[in-house]
């Protein structure tokens, strides 16, 4: 319970930045996103848990990253999940070209944007990882 009310305070404080950088306000971004603005407001200060769905309304609404967003709310990004699963059920590892392509996104870790160095380091802590489990 305590994990998840993290995630939702970040997730909620990074909505709220977002939509204070594009200078919109909680009404234009209902309108946008297609919901309620007090529930908007709800989300931003951490009271609801999002739907993925509603995640990508809002990341839409903000022309923001979605992962992003479904990362600080708790969720996996898109993708992840189907080809965990499909790894799973053919006991290989999943490929590491997925992780390189997740690192060419836009990723940040309690509010704070990796670098390049920073990703390029999470990738060689996750193939050392990956070694000692052989």
């Amino acid at each position: 319970m305590a994990k998840e009310r993290i995630y939702l305070n970040e997730f909620g404080k990074r909505l709220r930045k977002l939509r204070e950088q594009r200078q919109m306000t909680l009404r234009y971004l209902a309108d946008l996103a297609d919901l309620s603005y007090s529930f908007i407001a709800s989300l931003e200060k951490g009271r609801y848990n999002p739907s993925r769905e509603t995640i990508c309304a809002l990341a839409a609404a903000l022309e923001a990253d979605k992962n992003e967003l479904l990362i600080l709310a708790g969720y996996l990004p898109n993708g992840t999940v189907d080809q965990a699963i499909s790894s799973s059920k053919n006991n290989k590892p999943s490929k590491e070209l997925e992780l390189e392509n997740l690192l060419q996104e836009q990723i940040s870790f309690n509010g704070i944007r990796l670098s390049d160095t920073d990703k390029n380091a999470l990738l060689a802590f996750m193939q050392t990882m990956y070694n000692l489990k052989k």
